[in-house]
């Protein structure tokens, strides 16, 4: 795994999580000696034993901005993206992992999840990875150019999921992940946040470690059945996202292979 940059998209915002995912990271995978880019618009975070580059990318306000900003900085053709409130929840198969870089670098595969599951298909020893066609900002290796064309510069992170999938479709790239086989990266695929709050899963999880966090800085999430304004402003994102650029953008697309 040394040949293969982890990608941590983040933001200055997120600040108070850097020390969390980084002290779990170091518990739970102590084998990674690889580069860690932690992408930053203007401070600075290192974490003993971990080898941690911060982009530093500025005041760029959009979430498309800060990540294409942060991944122009990496030097290499691939990469493992994780988002920072997907914290490290057991420990993680080095192993397996090395095993699934390997198999991806000799594919001909845009991206593989690593973190997926669908119990109508099923991963073996001959077939680590099955195809699917959903973009998605779970943990996964991509190719890094692709990757770039997934968030256009105004996009936030659901517009970005939503629009990505379509352009994925008309780029006619391939995805792939592992399915009905243990997570070889222990994470809940919600996160650790919802809205900036705690989630109930991530609460649990570090006070059975006993891992000290201010949970009342950030306030714990209720979760709340989705209400039909709440459809319509999300309807309503969507839209808007769309006519900035993102409906235009899917006209043009054409595909790479």
């Amino acid at each position: 795994m040394q040949n293969c940059p982890v990608f941590i998209s983040s933001a200055d915002s997120y600040s108070d999580l850097w020390p969390v995912f980084f002290d779990l990271f170091k518990l739970h995978w102590p084998e990674f000696n690889g580069v860690i880019y932690l992408n930053t618009e203007e401070k600075e975070f290192q974490s003993e034993g971990l080898n941690i580059v911060c982009t530093q990318v500025g005041k760029l306000g959009h979430f498309g901005k800060i990540f294409r900003a942060g991944l122009a900085q990496i030097d290499s053709d691939v990469l493992l993206l994780m988002m920072i409130d997907y914290i490290f929840m057991g420990e993680v198969d080095n192993a397996r992992m090395k095993k699934y870089f390997d198999a991806f670098l000799s594919s001909d595969f845009d991206a593989v999840g690593i973190g997926e599951f669908d119990e109508t298909k099923k991963s073996d020893e001959t077939n680590l990875f099955v195809p699917y066609n959903h973009f998605s900002y779970q943990i996964a290796f991509w190719q890094k150019k692709v990757l770039y064309e997934m968030a256009l510069p105004y996009e936030n992170p659901w517009c970005s999921e939503c629009f990505g999938t379509e352009r994925s479709k008309k780029m006619n790239l391939k995805f792939a992940s592992i399915y009905g086989v243990r997570q070889p990266i222990p994470y809940d695929q919600g996160g650790c946040l919802h809205q900036g709050k705690w989630r109930d899963n991530a609460v649990e999880y570090l006070n059975q470690i006993n891992y000290f966090v201010d949970f009342d800085k950030r306030g714990h999430y209720q979760d709340q059945p989705s209400s039909f304004l709440h459809r319509q402003k999300n309807n309503w994102m969507l839209v808007k996202t769309g006519l900035k650029g993102s409906y235009w953008d899917l006209m043009k697309r054409i595909p790479l292979r």
